[in-house]
């Protein structure tokens, strides 16, 4: 046979199941895929039409389109973002299953330096290039100030990481301590 093998219909449901795994895995959070994870890809399954090997285009854009509005209901409000990423400040207890994702997750060190790279040191140079604030400065300053700061946080990003969790009433691991709100009372 020459082109694309026949699939028996058994193999074709373990490859959409496999595709609607690895969409879910994708668009939500390990946090969320393990809470809720089985319970959808059963629904995608159950909801899928026999013969398929992949999910349609609609399907895989209302996954994806969820898993947008969850993330963005989870996230804190901007201000108090700001607050967190600049400043390392504790945000409150209803976001700290959030923060437990971003600290835990893929890029974080990226997304650190990223936030301090675009709040932080871009306004400055942009007053420099368009001379808003006196004489420029050095730019062999600024180079050996952002070199530093990467430097600094690269070495010791595992220090901040475990900050972050135990501000947060996490252990270096992410399994979280014993449930308190923001006050200290027991929940």
């Amino acid at each position: 046979m020459t082109g694309r093998k026949r699939l028996t219909a058994e193999r074709r449901s373990d490859a959409y199941a496999d595709r609607c795994h690895l969409l879910l895995r994708v668009a939500y959070p390990p946090r969320f895929m393990q809470a809720r994870g089985e319970e959808f890809l059963s629904t995608l399954l159950d909801l899928a039409e026999p013969g398929r090997t992949r999910p349609d285009l609609r399907t895989v854009l209302d996954v994806v389109r969820a898993s947008v509005v969850w993330r963005l209901r989870e996230h804190p409000p901007l201000w108090r973002w700001l607050c967190y990423r600049l400043f390392g400040k504790r945000l409150p207890f209803r976001y700290r299953w959030w923060v437990r994702d971003d600290v835990l997750g893929r890029f974080f060190l990226v997304r650190l330096l990223g936030a301090w790279l675009s709040l932080v040191f871009l306004p400055f140079t942009l007053t420099d290039v368009f001379r808003l604030m006196g004489e420029p400065g050095s730019w062999g300053i600024k180079i050996g100030w952002l070199l530093g700061t990467c430097l600094t946080a690269f070495t010791s990003r595992r220090q901040i990481r475990r900050d972050l969790l135990a501000k947060h009433q996490f252990t270096p691991n992410g399994t979280p301590l014993a449930p308190q709100s923001d006050e200290g009372m027991p929940r």
